[in-house]
């Protein structure tokens, strides 16, 4: 497939995506970063102010009195739209019946990152990294929504995982770069610390 077939066959799983930037004084404020501070990122979310927290080297994601916190400590944020287009192994993994047999025309396995990977076009890459926030992230902070990150690390990505729901990423002007989940089976966040 070339360049405009993959990106017609992407179509569908574009995502919009909430930034968070510097906020104005006209701007709505909807979150608060510092990743020098033990609570690095608040957001109200799910009708209650929610902290990344983190403690002991982990991170946790969990309801906060906003009230007890000095934001005068705190970079306030406000968000700003866009849209990312899905990882090349993302779009392969779910892609239709003409997506598969191009991966197996390939050698591919769509469930197999590397064997993905293998064959990802550069122009395709190009274009997903221009639409993705960690490749952009200049006055970026966090995103909310859209794709997570297919991190070598992992044999299958997070996302791949029906039971999660990928919320945001955290911290992308500083390593580390924090994902945080929604396990829907078992009602709690899961944060994720990834490095490059």
């Amino acid at each position: 497939m070339n360049l405009s077939q993959l990106k017609e066959k992407a179509q569908p799983m574009i995502r919009k995506v909430s930034l968070f930037v510097s906020a104005a004084d006209s701007d709505t404020i909807t979150a608060y970063t510092n990743e020098d501070e033990p609570v690095r990122f608040l957001i109200k979310y799910s009708d209650q102010w929610m902290g990344l927290i983190e403690e002991q080297d982990e991170f946790i994601f969990q309801p906060v009195n906003i009230e007890s916190i000095d934001l005068n400590a705190y970079i306030p944020l406000t968000e700003r739209d866009t849209e990312v287009y899905p990882p090349f192994e993302t779009l392969m993994h779910y892609g239709d019946e003409e997506t598969q047999s191009w991966i197996i025309e390939n050698d591919g396995d769509k469930d197999d990152l590397s064997s993905l990977a293998a064959f990802a076009p550069d122009e395709y890459t190009d274009l997903w990294m221009d639409s993705h926030p960690i490749y952009n992230n200049d006055g970026v902070f966090a995103y909310m929504g859209g794709w997570a990150m297919i991190w070598p690390e992992d044999d299958v990505p997070m996302q791949w995982n029906e039971d999660l729901e990928f919320l945001f990423q955290i911290g992308l002007q500083d390593e580390p770069f924090v994902e945080v989940f929604y396990h829907k089976k078992e009602n709690t966040y899961l944060c994720m610390e990834r490095n490059t």
